[in-house]
């Protein structure tokens, strides 16, 4: 399985601010007295990362259209820039991956990745 690449030459896998966001799956199950219950389907949530890339050079941006070009709607693992933590099985959200390049070390790059089951 392929794995996220560093994508920076610092070393670094996303630069701050790293938005996270965790989604639960639920149902509500409506009862004959008009009583409800909600209950989570699933044990964790799976969990979803913005990443936005900015002052790149063009071998850091042209490493960001590489990855989402090589990798497709296909799945990698990607290791959380927070916790450090490795989710095994991730998808570039959407499929959409952003970049420009204005100038030297004036690039930029914004993408998505979520976790599948």
């Amino acid at each position: 399985m392929a794995t996220f690449p560093t994508l920076l030459k610092t070393g670094a896998i996303a630069q701050y601010p790293v938005i996270r966001v965790v989604s639960l799956a639920t149902q509500a199950v409506q009862f004959l007295d008009g009583s409800q219950q909600t209950y989570q389907l699933s044990g964790l949530g799976l969990r979803r990362w913005e990443l936005s890339l900015d002052l790149l050079d063009e071998t850091e941006v042209s490493a960001v259209v590489a990855f989402a070009e090589q990798i497709g709607t296909g799945t990698f693992s990607f290791t959380n820039p927070v916790t450090g933590e490795t989710a095994p099985k991730c998808v570039i959200a959407g499929q959409q991956v952003s970049t420009s390049l204005l100038g030297e070390l004036h690039g930029a790059a914004t993408l998505g990745i979520e976790e599948v089951k």
